[in-house]
């Protein structure tokens, strides 16, 4: 059987990508209905720490109401929310079923599906893994979303070989583009490197441990096929920050060593490693790309770090507070151009123009010409 925790990665995006698309159905109206259209009270922190008041709070006023409060009480708390929000998933589908997957939560980048999944599987295992992943990317789902399905099928499928890298890589080749392949590779290096380190009591109890981790930053990208290096350099600098001395300037320097054609893949992965650490201080976020001593491998990077600033609405100003502060030499065109493309894939219709608004007056013109 599959770890429960790891198939998070497997089923979340993809979940999330049918959710985020969808209106809500019958389902969801249901489970909302079952509470009064009243203010739950000023959220706690004990939100945060005591499983009593959460679960107290899921059953009176909901998972959509608990997923505000929760936000807020992170917020006025200064503390990451995702980690807290695995419990509150697992509560609510405890409480509520499957259901609980066509509620539109993806707050906390997503931690309320990670829960809500894992306890799905804890309660029904996994006998019909083979046929929950051949619905799982469902059709008609944008490139975003796709992409997020197919790199969370990596992340299960490391998983399910136990941490045996190669063997899994081979089998992103069942799915037939390329692209999608590409996209579970991510997922599988993903896992290698955030699966294996993981240190918590849950992970030490499962005993998975990765052969494909060490202290060299560029392992195990120095070692796949050739057609697999710039996927595997994509995600490699969450390794190379573990093993810097010099934070993100030891990175940099890293990815200046590997081969030149997978610099783009390792300064775009820096961006990425760095806006998780800086993800609410664009400025900080920036000045570390500029370690980069390559024009373009600070434009590559100060891109990563952009995207990961809006993944849902309550990443739009966010987005556009970063675009404003890049330079002017260094991409921020590119970084209007990206925003307005993801404000299309992950905002509702009824919230672009507003996200449009929010524009310099000529990106403003071009993002509001798509609506």
């Amino acid at each position: 059987m599959i770890p429960v925790r790891v198939l998070t990665g497997l089923l979340l995006t993809a979940t999330l990508a049918a959710c985020t698309a969808a209106r809500p159905g019958p389902e969801r109206e249901a489970l909302l209905e079952q509470y009064p259209d009243t203010e739950a009270p000023v959220p706690a922190s004990s939100l945060l720490t005591d499983d009593t008041v959460l679960k107290r709070h899921v059953r009176e006023y909901g998972p959509a109401k608990t997923m505000e409060a929760l936000v807020e009480a992170s917020h006025a708390a200064g503390m990451d929310c995702h980690n807290r929000a695995h419990e509150f998933g697992r509560m609510s589908f405890e409480e509520f079923g499957s259901d609980v997957f066509k509620l539109v939560l993806p707050e906390c980048h997503s931690g309320f599906y990670h829960g809500a999944i894992e306890a799905f599987f804890a309660e029904n295992g996994t006998d019909e893994l083979q046929e929950n992943l051949s619905a799982i990317c469902i059709d008609g789902l944008n490139g975003f979303f796709t992409h997020q399905c197919l790199h969370g099928i990596g992340h299960g499928l490391m998983a399910w070989s136990d941490y045996d890298l190669p063997a899994t890589l081979e089998y992103c080749n069942l799915l037939e583009r390329d692209s999608a392949r590409s996209s579970c590779r991510t997922g599988v290096f993903m896992e290698n490197i955030v699966g294996s380190l993981d240190d918590s009591t849950e992970a030490r109890a499962r005993g998975h441990v990765s052969k494909y981790v060490s202290d060299d930053p560029h392992f195990p990208c120095t070692i796949v096929k050739e057609a697999y290096k710039g996927d595997c350099y994509f995600l490699q600098t969450d390794r190379m920050i573990e093993l810097s001395k010099s934070g993100f300037e030891g990175v940099a320097r890293e990815c200046e060593k590997a081969p030149a054609e997978y610099h783009a893949s390792c300064f775009g992965s820096m961006g990425r490693t760095i806006g998780g650490r800086f993800r609410s201080n664009p400025p900080e976020a920036i000045r570390n790309c500029q370690f980069a001593r390559a024009t373009e491998n600070r434009t590559e990077c100060i891109l990563g770090a952009g995207q990961d600033t809006f993944w849902d609405k309550q990443g739009e100003r966010l987005a556009v507070e970063y675009c404003a502060l890049v330079p002017e030499t260094e991409g921020k065109d590119r970084c209007y151009d990206m925003i307005i493309a993801r404000s299309e894939e992950v905002l509702k219709p009824e919230d672009r123009r507003p996200f449009c608004e929010l524009l310099p007056e000529h990106d403003k013109s071009d993002c509001l010409s798509n609506i």
